[in-house]
């Protein structure tokens, strides 16, 4: 028969077995010993103390054996190791490369807002900026170049359109 000890974690009292004791002691000497701040080490001793109540009400045991430990310090190593991997993958050199929403958007003429063929508001969906900034550059260019006439009849004949996009301004009217 082992002996019985008491422990006191986050202000609460918990009876241990001798043996898990001196388990529990020697993990919480080494996150002491790892750990500068005494505030993440307080933040540890709520999260074991958490996980402890949680593993005596499932195995229904008032006394903390080495089993219960041993889950106990592993679901927090676990959790270290989800740590490191945030830090590691949140450093600027190791983010994968994500296209943005507005490189992903397909070039389509824009039929809803659309003054002659949805070119311009196409191009600026497309661009993420105002549809009026485009149709004055559109205009601009066609006044001092000329060329701009023909080039936007092509695109609206190259563009396809996007009339199998739902307009949620047009159906929420009905």
């Amino acid at each position: 028969m082992e002996q019985i000890k008491g422990i006191i974690l986050n202000g609460k009292d918990y009876k241990i077995t001798e043996t898990a004791y001196k388990q529990l002691s020697g993990y919480l000497k080494y996150i002491k010993r790892s750990l500068k701040d005494d505030e993440k080490f307080s933040d540890i001793e709520i999260q074991i103390s958490v996980l402890l109540d949680m593993e005596t009400e499932q195995k229904k045991q008032k006394i903390i054996t080495t089993e219960i430990i041993n889950e106990v310090i592993n679901v927090m190593k676990e959790n270290q190791k989800i740590k490191y991997k945030q830090q590691f993958y949140g450093n600027e050199k190791f983010q994968r490369k994500t296209k943005t929403k507005r490189n992903r958007r397909k070039l389509q003429r824009d039929k809803s807002h659309t003054i002659i063929g949805g070119v311009c508001s196409g191009i600026a969906r497309k661009l993420g900026v105002d549809p009026v900034l485009i149709r004055i550059l559109f205009i601009l260019l066609a006044l001092f170049r000329g060329l701009f006439i023909p080039v936007y009849i092509i695109l609206w004949i190259v563009i396809p359109s996007d009339e199998n996009r739902i307009n949620f301004r047009k159906t929420a009217s009905l």
